[in-house]
Protein backbone atom coordinates (compact mmCIF):
# COMPACT_ATOMS: atom_id res chain seq x y z
CA UNK A 1 0.00 0.00 0.00
CA UNK A 2 1.26 3.20 -0.97
CA UNK A 3 3.00 5.41 1.96
CA UNK A 4 1.35 8.99 2.83
CA UNK A 5 4.75 9.99 1.58
CA UNK A 6 4.56 8.33 -1.95
CA UNK A 7 1.18 9.69 -2.36
CA UNK A 8 2.51 13.69 -1.64
CA UNK A 9 4.96 12.81 -4.26
CA UNK A 10 2.87 12.10 -7.26
CA UNK A 11 0.23 14.52 -6.60
CA UNK A 12 2.75 17.44 -5.62
CA UNK A 13 4.24 17.60 -9.16
CA UNK A 14 0.66 17.41 -10.81
CA UNK A 15 -0.43 20.56 -8.53
CA UNK A 16 2.60 22.43 -9.59
CA UNK A 17 1.83 21.64 -13.47
CA UNK A 18 -1.43 22.84 -12.52
CA UNK A 19 -0.65 25.91 -10.98
CA UNK A 20 2.30 26.47 -13.84
CA UNK A 21 -0.68 26.32 -16.73
CA UNK A 22 -3.12 28.60 -14.97
CA UNK A 23 -0.06 31.30 -14.50
CA UNK A 24 0.32 30.65 -18.08
CA UNK A 25 -3.45 31.04 -19.44
CA UNK A 26 -3.68 34.48 -16.76
CA UNK A 27 -0.62 35.92 -18.53
CA UNK A 28 -1.60 34.91 -22.16
CA UNK A 29 -5.10 36.32 -21.01
CA UNK A 30 -3.34 39.51 -19.27
CA UNK A 31 -1.21 39.71 -22.64
CA UNK A 32 -3.94 39.58 -25.46
CA UNK A 33 -6.32 41.92 -23.70
CA UNK A 34 -2.96 44.69 -23.33
CA UNK A 35 -2.31 44.21 -26.56
CA UNK A 36 -5.78 44.17 -28.38
CA UNK A 37 -7.26 47.00 -25.98
CA UNK A 38 -7.14 49.95 -29.07
CA UNK A 39 -8.96 46.97 -31.31
CA UNK A 40 -11.39 46.75 -28.68
CA UNK A 41 -12.00 50.52 -27.80
CA UNK A 42 -11.72 51.91 -31.30
CA UNK A 43 -12.86 49.81 -33.83
CA UNK A 44 -12.32 52.32 -37.04
CA UNK A 45 -15.19 51.59 -39.24
CA UNK A 46 -14.41 52.83 -42.54
CA UNK A 47 -16.58 54.19 -45.50
CA UNK A 48 -17.21 53.01 -49.56
CA UNK A 49 -16.92 55.26 -52.79
CA UNK A 50 -20.29 53.99 -53.23
CA UNK A 51 -21.60 55.07 -49.86
CA UNK A 52 -20.09 58.48 -50.13
CA UNK A 53 -21.34 58.86 -53.53
CA UNK A 54 -24.98 58.29 -52.46
CA UNK A 55 -24.78 61.12 -49.68
CA UNK A 56 -23.19 63.17 -52.67
CA UNK A 57 -26.44 62.33 -54.51
CA UNK A 58 -28.88 62.00 -52.26
CA UNK A 59 -28.09 64.62 -49.55
CA UNK A 60 -26.89 68.20 -51.23
CA UNK A 61 -27.49 69.72 -48.25
CA UNK A 62 -24.75 67.83 -46.31
CA UNK A 63 -21.46 69.82 -47.08
CA UNK A 64 -18.16 67.57 -46.57
CA UNK A 65 -15.72 69.64 -44.74
CA UNK A 66 -12.39 68.71 -43.40
CA UNK A 67 -10.09 69.57 -40.57
CA UNK A 68 -6.70 70.12 -39.90
CA UNK A 69 -5.45 69.21 -36.63
CA UNK A 70 -1.58 70.56 -35.27
CA UNK A 71 -0.13 67.77 -35.55
CA UNK A 72 -1.24 67.68 -39.18
CA UNK A 73 -4.24 65.17 -39.07
CA UNK A 74 -6.89 65.70 -41.54
CA UNK A 75 -10.28 64.80 -40.21
CA UNK A 76 -13.44 64.52 -42.52
CA UNK A 77 -17.07 64.60 -41.84
CA UNK A 78 -20.20 66.58 -43.07
CA UNK A 79 -22.15 69.68 -42.10
CA UNK A 80 -25.74 69.31 -42.59
CA UNK A 81 -27.30 72.63 -42.90
CA UNK A 82 -31.00 72.73 -41.99
CA UNK A 83 -32.16 75.06 -44.82
CA UNK A 84 -33.02 78.02 -43.07
CA UNK A 85 -31.20 81.69 -44.02
CA UNK A 86 -29.34 83.32 -41.03
CA UNK A 87 -27.11 81.91 -38.06
CA UNK A 88 -28.36 78.10 -37.32
CA UNK A 89 -28.62 76.63 -34.16
CA UNK A 90 -26.48 73.78 -34.63
CA UNK A 91 -25.56 69.91 -32.73
CA UNK A 92 -22.31 68.84 -33.19
CA UNK A 93 -22.50 64.63 -32.87
CA UNK A 94 -20.07 62.16 -31.69
CA UNK A 95 -20.46 58.18 -32.73
CA UNK A 96 -19.67 55.21 -30.76
CA UNK A 97 -16.41 53.19 -30.91
CA UNK A 98 -17.24 51.36 -34.00
CA UNK A 99 -19.34 53.92 -35.79
CA UNK A 100 -19.25 56.06 -38.46
CA UNK A 101 -21.27 58.78 -37.95
CA UNK A 102 -22.73 59.34 -41.72
CA UNK A 103 -26.01 57.20 -40.76
CA UNK A 104 -26.71 60.37 -38.84
CA UNK A 105 -27.69 62.36 -41.90
CA UNK A 106 -30.24 60.68 -42.57
CA UNK A 107 -31.71 61.18 -39.30
CA UNK A 108 -31.89 65.25 -39.86
CA UNK A 109 -35.65 65.31 -40.45
CA UNK A 110 -35.80 63.84 -36.92
CA UNK A 111 -34.20 67.26 -35.30
CA UNK A 112 -36.01 70.04 -37.41
CA UNK A 113 -34.34 73.48 -36.98
CA UNK A 114 -30.98 72.31 -36.24
CA UNK A 115 -27.79 71.43 -38.50
CA UNK A 116 -26.08 69.14 -37.57
CA UNK A 117 -22.23 68.19 -37.52
CA UNK A 118 -20.85 64.86 -38.11
CA UNK A 119 -16.87 64.70 -38.20
CA UNK A 120 -15.52 60.84 -37.74
CA UNK A 121 -12.73 60.23 -35.56
CA UNK A 122 -8.99 59.61 -36.39
CA UNK A 123 -8.69 56.60 -38.58
CA UNK A 124 -12.72 56.21 -38.89
CA UNK A 125 -14.30 57.06 -42.75
CA UNK A 126 -11.97 59.35 -44.55
CA UNK A 127 -10.21 61.00 -41.37
CA UNK A 128 -6.64 60.02 -41.21
CA UNK A 129 -4.88 58.88 -38.06
CA UNK A 130 -4.35 56.58 -35.35
CA UNK A 131 -7.53 57.31 -32.41
CA UNK A 132 -7.04 57.96 -28.76
CA UNK A 133 -7.88 59.68 -25.52
CA UNK A 134 -5.78 62.97 -25.91
CA UNK A 135 -6.36 63.07 -29.88
CA UNK A 136 -10.18 62.62 -29.34
CA UNK A 137 -10.66 65.11 -27.04
CA UNK A 138 -7.92 67.41 -28.57
CA UNK A 139 -9.89 67.05 -31.44
CA UNK A 140 -13.44 67.94 -30.35
CA UNK A 141 -12.38 70.65 -28.86
CA UNK A 142 -10.95 72.23 -32.17
CA UNK A 143 -13.67 70.85 -33.77
CA UNK A 144 -16.43 72.63 -31.57
CA UNK A 145 -14.07 75.81 -31.44
CA UNK A 146 -13.75 75.88 -35.05
CA UNK A 147 -17.49 75.40 -36.24
CA UNK A 148 -18.95 77.81 -33.24
CA UNK A 149 -16.96 80.14 -35.44
CA UNK A 150 -19.16 79.80 -38.15
CA UNK A 151 -21.22 82.80 -39.08
CA UNK A 152 -23.76 80.89 -40.56
CA UNK A 153 -23.64 78.92 -36.92
CA UNK A 154 -25.28 80.46 -34.04
CA UNK A 155 -22.71 80.44 -31.29
CA UNK A 156 -25.37 80.40 -28.70
CA UNK A 157 -27.61 77.68 -29.48
CA UNK A 158 -24.47 74.72 -30.03
CA UNK A 159 -25.19 71.29 -28.55
CA UNK A 160 -22.97 68.70 -28.15
CA UNK A 161 -24.23 64.67 -27.89
CA UNK A 162 -21.84 61.67 -27.77
CA UNK A 163 -23.34 57.41 -27.77
CA UNK A 164 -21.15 55.37 -25.72
CA UNK A 165 -17.55 56.16 -26.32
CA UNK A 166 -18.55 59.58 -27.92
CA UNK A 167 -20.16 61.28 -24.50
CA UNK A 168 -16.63 61.08 -23.51
CA UNK A 169 -15.63 64.31 -26.25
CA UNK A 170 -19.11 65.56 -25.37
CA UNK A 171 -18.07 65.63 -21.37
CA UNK A 172 -15.14 66.71 -22.64
CA UNK A 173 -16.21 69.68 -24.32
CA UNK A 174 -18.89 71.14 -21.85
CA UNK A 175 -16.52 70.60 -18.73
CA UNK A 176 -14.21 73.37 -21.11
CA UNK A 177 -16.69 75.11 -22.81
CA UNK A 178 -20.08 76.24 -22.69
CA UNK A 179 -22.00 74.66 -25.45
CA UNK A 180 -26.25 75.25 -24.48
CA UNK A 181 -27.16 71.82 -24.11
CA UNK A 182 -25.20 68.46 -23.68
CA UNK A 183 -26.95 64.95 -24.73
CA UNK A 184 -25.45 61.71 -23.57
CA UNK A 185 -26.65 58.60 -24.38
CA UNK A 186 -24.99 55.32 -22.93
CA UNK A 187 -22.56 57.26 -21.19
CA UNK A 188 -20.05 56.43 -18.31
CA UNK A 189 -18.07 57.73 -15.91
CA UNK A 190 -14.68 55.78 -16.66
CA UNK A 191 -14.04 53.16 -19.27
CA UNK A 192 -11.57 52.01 -16.83
CA UNK A 193 -14.55 51.24 -14.30
CA UNK A 194 -16.44 49.21 -16.98
CA UNK A 195 -12.84 47.47 -17.93
CA UNK A 196 -12.42 46.47 -14.13
CA UNK A 197 -16.00 45.02 -14.13
CA UNK A 198 -15.97 42.81 -17.37
CA UNK A 199 -12.72 41.53 -15.88
CA UNK A 200 -12.08 41.86 -12.10
CA UNK A 201 -9.22 39.54 -11.75
CA UNK A 202 -7.39 41.67 -14.52
CA UNK A 203 -5.14 44.88 -13.18
CA UNK A 204 -7.01 47.21 -15.47
CA UNK A 205 -5.64 50.00 -13.76
CA UNK A 206 -1.49 49.75 -14.78
CA UNK A 207 -2.75 48.13 -18.08
CA UNK A 208 -5.43 50.37 -19.78
CA UNK A 209 -3.76 53.07 -21.64
CA UNK A 210 -6.98 55.11 -22.24
CA UNK A 211 -8.69 55.55 -19.11
CA UNK A 212 -11.28 58.12 -20.54
CA UNK A 213 -11.70 59.02 -16.70
CA UNK A 214 -15.08 61.42 -17.44
CA UNK A 215 -16.32 62.62 -14.19
CA UNK A 216 -14.00 65.35 -13.15
CA UNK A 217 -14.99 67.10 -16.17
CA UNK A 218 -19.15 66.08 -15.34
CA UNK A 219 -18.52 68.16 -12.41
CA UNK A 220 -17.20 71.29 -14.13
CA UNK A 221 -19.84 71.33 -16.66
CA UNK A 222 -23.13 73.60 -15.61
CA UNK A 223 -24.95 73.47 -18.32
CA UNK A 224 -28.31 71.64 -19.09
CA UNK A 225 -28.20 67.93 -19.94
CA UNK A 226 -30.00 65.04 -20.65
CA UNK A 227 -29.13 61.39 -20.20
CA UNK A 228 -30.52 58.58 -22.62
CA UNK A 229 -29.79 54.65 -21.77
CA UNK A 230 -31.18 52.03 -22.72
CA UNK A 231 -32.89 49.50 -19.88
CA UNK A 232 -31.41 46.11 -21.43
CA UNK A 233 -27.41 47.38 -22.01
CA UNK A 234 -24.69 45.14 -21.12
CA UNK A 235 -22.12 46.79 -22.36
CA UNK A 236 -22.50 49.88 -20.66
CA UNK A 237 -25.27 49.15 -17.86
CA UNK A 238 -27.08 51.98 -17.02
CA UNK A 239 -25.05 51.83 -13.48
CA UNK A 240 -21.83 53.79 -15.35
CA UNK A 241 -24.45 56.41 -16.87
CA UNK A 242 -26.10 56.98 -13.30
CA UNK A 243 -23.02 57.63 -11.44
CA UNK A 244 -21.91 60.58 -14.26
CA UNK A 245 -24.91 61.69 -13.89
CA UNK A 246 -25.24 62.13 -10.54
CA UNK A 247 -21.63 64.19 -11.31
CA UNK A 248 -23.27 66.50 -13.35
CA UNK A 249 -23.66 69.90 -12.20
CA UNK A 250 -25.89 71.42 -14.47
CA UNK A 251 -29.72 70.89 -14.92
CA UNK A 252 -29.87 67.45 -15.76
CA UNK A 253 -32.72 64.95 -17.04
CA UNK A 254 -32.77 60.96 -17.33
CA UNK A 255 -34.59 58.79 -19.79
CA UNK A 256 -34.65 55.32 -19.63
CA UNK A 257 -35.62 53.66 -22.93
CA UNK A 258 -37.41 50.45 -22.03
CA UNK A 259 -36.79 46.98 -23.72
CA UNK A 260 -33.89 48.71 -26.03
CA UNK A 261 -30.26 47.09 -25.72
CA UNK A 262 -26.73 48.85 -26.21
CA UNK A 263 -27.15 48.62 -30.25
CA UNK A 264 -30.90 49.39 -31.09
CA UNK A 265 -31.50 52.29 -28.54
CA UNK A 266 -31.80 54.75 -31.67
CA UNK A 267 -34.79 52.67 -32.86
CA UNK A 268 -37.52 53.42 -30.45
CA UNK A 269 -39.38 56.52 -30.97
CA UNK A 270 -38.76 57.75 -27.60
CA UNK A 271 -35.23 58.37 -28.15
CA UNK A 272 -35.81 60.20 -30.94
CA UNK A 273 -38.84 62.31 -28.98
CA UNK A 274 -36.90 63.05 -26.25
CA UNK A 275 -34.33 64.15 -27.77
CA UNK A 276 -36.04 66.33 -29.93
CA UNK A 277 -37.87 67.74 -26.92
CA UNK A 278 -34.82 68.47 -24.87
CA UNK A 279 -33.43 70.37 -27.70
CA UNK A 280 -36.14 72.53 -28.54
CA UNK A 281 -36.68 73.63 -24.56
CA UNK A 282 -33.21 74.82 -25.00
CA UNK A 283 -34.04 76.90 -28.08
CA UNK A 284 -36.97 78.13 -26.50
CA UNK A 285 -35.04 79.41 -23.03
CA UNK A 286 -32.17 80.54 -25.13
CA UNK A 287 -35.08 82.62 -26.75
CA UNK A 288 -36.26 84.01 -23.81
CA UNK A 289 -33.23 85.10 -22.33
CA UNK A 290 -32.56 87.33 -25.18
CA UNK A 291 -36.05 88.85 -25.78
CA UNK A 292 -36.01 89.38 -22.23
CA UNK A 293 -32.81 91.63 -21.72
Amino acid sequence: MPSETDYMNEVIPVLRRIILLAITVYISIVGILYFLQERMIFHRPGISEERLQYIRERFPEAEEVTIDTPDNIRLHGWLVHNGKNGPSPLLVYFGGNAEEVSWMIEAKDRLPGWSMLLINYRGYGLSEGSPGEEALLNDALLIYDTFSARDDISREEIAVMGRSLGSAPAIYISGQRNPSATVLVSSFGSIQDIAENNFPFIPVNHLLKHKFKMTPYAQNAENPMLTMVASDDRIIPPRHSNILFRAWEGQKEFVVIHNADHNDIAFHALYWESLRDFLDNRLRENHYMVDSR
